[in-house]
């Protein structure tokens, strides 16, 4: 999802409370070549969390048995539900008070349990998400991370957000709540029904993790827009956003219009880095937000089912 967290001040719960047990539930498709990074971080978090558990979706590659090898927990499914059944999974098998969904390319930096425990106390019964941070491997890897990543970088306070990722979230294990089973904008639609139950939802970007998800090619990227279409357009109806996003995910001429470019370089214009891959790859981000549109036209007249419809774009 590409659903930006809605800016404003935010005051923290200054009761005290009491420590909460956390436990991380990761749901891994073939995932060999980022779990154990993710893995590793988790453990060197201060503090780490009281148990890990990585939910293996049918894979077809080591990853089980590098989560495994890694002091994971790992329980196996057979993939009928995609990233959110296998969210539930973990989630019914979780003991702590807290439960973190990471993604198996999220990687948590430095400081990522500390923030996290912080949030937790400021914030008691939240879903919270955290930022992320990337970086690109080559011009196609750059204009993914650009064309998607940028609403989550790590800038300004806490603060009250109409949608936060299951790349990182954070929930209390009690919530009565569960993931669609399926795969592209279920995060979108539990952030909605947490909105109608009542139950906040925090963006916090004092910490944060870095997403390592190899869409490095134009294919891998137009895997990543026909997802992301798919998911903005499902949830669109009921997002808690704005009214402009809840427009342009039944019209989506702010693609072909280049409206969102001018927003992507206002978000990276303090950061070296990112402003000149902004730059340098302008040109194919103008191509990249066409392929985008393109994708978004094919929902224009009949938008997805907004629950438990399974569909991959693995």
């Amino acid at each position: 999802m590409v659903l930006e967290p809605t800016q404003g001040a935010l005051e923290a719960d200054p009761r005290p409370t009491a420590r909460q047990t956390i436990g991380v539930v990761i749901p891994a498709y073939n995932a060999e070549r980022t779990i154990g990074a993710v893995l590793q971080a988790l453990a060197e978090q201060e503090p780490s969390p009281s148990e890990v558990i990585v939910v293996d979706d049918s894979s077809t590659d080591r990853t089980a048995e590098l989560a495994e090898t890694a002091g994971a927990r790992v329980l196996a499914t057979d993939g009928a539900g995609f990233a959110g059944a296998a969210r539930n999974t973990g989630w019914e098998a979780a003991t702590t008070d807290v439960v973190v969904f990471l993604d198996a390319d999220s990687i948590p930096a430095p400081g990522w349990g500390a923030g996290l425990e912080r949030a937790l106390a400021e914030y008691p019964g939240s879903v919270v998400g955290c930022a992320r941070t990337f970086t690109g491997k080559t011009r196609w890897g750059w204009v993914a991370r650009l064309q998607f990543e940028t609403p989550y970088l790590p800038r300004g306070g806490p603060r009250p957000a109409g949608f936060v990722s299951s790349l990182c979230m954070a929930v209390p294990r009690d919530l009565p709540l569960r993931f669609a089973a399926s795969y592209g904008g279920e995060d979108g639609v539990f952030c909605a029904d947490a909105h109608a139950a009542g139950i906040p939802v925090i963006f916090d970007p004092r910490f944060h993790a870095f997403h390592d998800h190899g869409r490095d090619t134009f294919v891998s990227l137009r895997r990543l827009q026909r997802r992301r279409a798919y998911a903005l357009s499902r949830v669109g109806a009921v997002q808690r956003e704005s009214l402009r996003k809840r427009i342009f995910s039944r019209v989506p001429v702010h693609y072909f219009l280049l409206l969102r470019l001018p927003r992507i370089f206002w978000r990276v214009r303090d950061r070296p880095e990112l402003r000149r891959a902004f730059l340098r790859h302008l040109p194919l981000l103008v191509v990249a937000e066409w392929t985008l549109g393109a994708s978004a036209l094919r929902y224009v007249f009949r938008r997805p089912p907004l629950r438990d419809q399974a569909r991959s774009f693995r």
